[in-house]
């Protein structure tokens, strides 16, 4: 094989990288590890249902999720609330992400 043939293996391999690590950046809705804030208060994994009741008000909607899978609590950002969305497992908060 001459010297030259991988170099379009190697260009394609580079193009694949490039796109799998700039998909991230493309993406609409970001996942948050650390607190985020409702109006005044602070909002964490950890947090429960009630909590978050207290901290954020009621949810514009909740998806009740299927056959073991977490219930999902959406929010517009309307009354100082953040936009995005709570996933729980049982009680308790377990995801935080936020949309733009």
């Amino acid at each position: 094989m001459k010297r030259g043939s991988s170099t379009p293996l190697r260009l394609i391999l580079l193009i694949t990288l490039t796109i799998l690590t700039a998909g991230p950046v493309f993406a609409q809705d970001q996942t948050v590890l650390g607190p985020v804030r409702c109006g005044t208060k602070i909002v964490q994994v950890g947090d429960t249902k009630d909590q978050i009741l207290a901290k954020c008000g009621q949810p514009t909607k909740i998806d009740p999720g299927s056959r073991g899978g977490g219930e999902t609590w959406y929010y517009d950002g309307s009354s100082g609330n953040f936009k995005g969305f709570l996933r729980f497992t049982g009680p308790e908060l377990t995801s935080i992400e936020r949309s733009n």
